[in-house]
């Protein structure tokens, strides 16, 4: 598929399949992980088809999907190291939700190595 969008000329697929990210645009991925979007509203956003969207998603060795998971991370670090700064200054609840969300990225860990 060589789809090219009319107007915005932030993506193009060339003839490989292959997805080509302008530098502006990495940004806005990235902060589409940080918001966890899924790929209607990215493809909507982007004004590119929910299924190229869907087939980068898939590829985790694509540009596209390595972005967007910086994002995640990069929220969960900063979520983390809130509820951290939050639990040192005797925030119980804090603790509590840090604790959770190490148990179960630990737990999902496991669930990936089996």
């Amino acid at each position: 598929m060589n789809w090219q969008p009319g107007k915005t000329g932030i993506f193009k697929i060339i003839k490989n399949n292959i997805m080509v990210i302008l530098k502006e645009q990495e940004e806005q991925i990235v902060n589409f992980g940080v918001f966890e979007y899924d790929s209607l509203k990215m493809s909507n956003i982007l004004d590119v088809p929910e299924q190229e969207i869907i087939k980068e998603m898939k590829n985790i060795s694509s540009t596209f999907y390595k972005l967007y998971q910086k994002g995640v991370d990069m929220a969960d670090y900063v979520i983390d190291l809130k509820l951290f700064d939050m639990a040192k200054s005797g925030d119980i609840k804090a603790l509590d939700k840090l604790d959770f969300r190490k148990r179960s990225r630990f737990d999902a860990l496991k669930k990936r190595n089996k």
